[in-house]
């Protein structure tokens, strides 16, 4: 292939490029920024990889990584060259073939110690910064960048994977319910609106069927969970949203956290702060 650049073909490096008749011409404005966009999502491959390596005990394994996350650097950026023959150097194809995740298992007799679901994406992003150099053969702005929003998602799904497998090391939580005795002051403040929301619902229902009866005190109950159920099922959500165990993205938490809102807004407030650190109980608001 055509000698890469000592540098990644960035910026001022493709601002200009002789033409074989001796004629200056520009590059495209649409390469510059792919190029850049396929850089870019390489680097952060690279440090994802990086902390794989970081993770193992084996050295073996930790080198293979690193020098995998090397090689994605140099596929998505200096051997993608516009003019090439698209082909990437031997040693790099080797470095970035499939079998990265199986390490050097064939010296250590081990695997590298990756999360499930991480082995996955680590073939993908290896497959998609191995292709990159080839789409100097075709529509090079627009191949690359395809390829380069696919290399952030199979990073993005690494990430994630990361996050859930170090969240399930951790120490096993007890769930607790809503105002739970040993719960922090927030929660003691949000457990106290709905139950104080419950008895009022309640009282004001036993009000008007009268206080006797068993009906009456059906009616009244019903009413109670009712005014209850939105608070009780909201702090449930902020729980789930906050579990490490999870590993939730941005936007997978904020979902959760809209939905708990629209259930019962005031216990989201409580639960954030918002309506003070709970060391006072709110004013209990009585049946009219």
């Amino acid at each position: 292939m055509t000698t890469p650049l000592s540098s990644p073909p960035l910026c001022s490096d493709l601002h200009d490029t002789e033409a074989p008749g001796g004629e200056d011409r520009a590059r495209p404005a649409a390469e510059l920024a792919a190029l850049q966009r396929a850089a870019d999502a390489g680097e952060a491959a690279a440090a994802w990889v990086r902390e794989l390596a970081g993770r193992q005990s084996e050295e073996e394994h930790a080198g293979l990584l690193e020098r995998a996350a090397e090689a994605i650097v140099r596929a998505s950026g200096r051997e993608v060259v516009p003019g090439s023959d698209g082909l990437l150097a031997e040693e790099l194809r080797y470095t970035l073939a499939a079998d990265v995740v199986l390490g050097a298992s064939h010296t250590t007799g081990t695997r590298p110690g990756l999360h499930p679901g991480e082995r996955m994406p680590l073939i993908t992003v290896c497959a998609i910064a191995a292709a990159l150099p080839s789409c100097v053969l075709g529509d090079l702005a627009a191949e690359l960048t395809a390829l380069a929003a696919e290399l952030t998602t199979a990073t993005e799904a690494g990430r994630l994977a990361t996050a859930s497998g170090d969240a399930r090391v951790l120490p096993v939580r007890k769930p607790r319910t809503l105002g739970h005795e040993h719960g922090d002051p927030l929660d003691r403040l949000a457990y106290r609106r709905v139950a104080e929301s419950a008895a009022e619902s309640f009282e004001i229902a036993l009000h008007y069927q009268g206080g006797r009866g068993e009906k009456a005190c059906a009616e009244a109950l019903h009413n109670a969970l009712a005014a209850a159920g939105g608070g009780i099922a909201a702090a449930a959500l902020l729980r789930v949203a906050d579990d490490p165990a999870l590993g939730l993205d941005l936007e997978q938490w904020e979902h959760l956290h809209r939905i708990a809102a629209e259930l019962d807004l005031r216990v989201v407030e409580d639960l954030g702060g918002a309506n003070g650190d709970g060391a006072a109980d709110p004013a209990r608001p009585r049946p009219a």
